[in-house]
């Protein structure tokens, strides 16, 4: 039995073929991953010296993380809690004299959460909870680069990325077989 290439095919083998592409696109990001996490292989403890705020994007909110100073080969360096995302909740209230607002923040899976009733917030004063001055963190760092640290463990956005286009390019190998078996 041959099979004929007809335009319903050769668009099932077009997008099979978008599907490969993009789920080998992938593999770059993972990688880039795994190498971050085998330079920085290097463990201490550093302290909380002040926090920092850090804006993602246009509407996409605001977080703040700790810095942290750590010594490595007797040098003094800082690194700065980093996540993958954040999200946001927020409450409204009517306005009145006894609420002043309410911020509660945390760290689950490496994103930033923040959790705001009323209408003052003090991100600052959340983080002096969660993380306060003075305190201690781990720290991992690449002991030939102490400058590429992080706070707790390494966290990065391409693996991310990784799963995004590997699950994509999986669907496109699957909406193109399925395209194959039905037409």
């Amino acid at each position: 039995m041959t099979m004929m290439l007809t335009p319903n095919l050769i668009a099932c083998l077009a997008i099979g073929g978008a599907g490969i592409l993009t789920a080998l696109l992938s593999i770059p990001f993972f990688r880039h991953t795994g190498m971050l996490r085998r330079k920085c292989s290097a463990r201490t403890t550093g302290t909380v010296i002040r926090y920092r705020l850090q804006r993602r994007g246009s509407g996409c909110g605001t977080s703040i993380a700790p810095v942290v100073e750590f010594q490595a080969a007797g040098e003094t360096y800082t690194a700065c809690r980093h996540y993958k995302g954040i999200a946001v909740s927020k409450k409204v209230v009517p306005i009145s004299d006894s609420t002043a607002g309410e911020t509660r923040i945390a760290v689950r899976n490496d994103v930033f959460h923040i959790q705001q009733t009323g209408t003052v917030h003090s991100l600052e004063a959340a983080a002096g909870e969660l993380w306060r001055l003075g305190s201690t963190l781990p720290v991992v760092y690449d002991p030939k680069n102490p400058k590429r640290a992080y706070v707790e463990h390494v966290v990065s956005t391409a693996g991310v990325a990784g799963v995004v286009l590997l699950c994509v390019g999986v669907g496109l190998l699957v909406l193109a077989a399925l395209g194959v078996a039905l037409f």
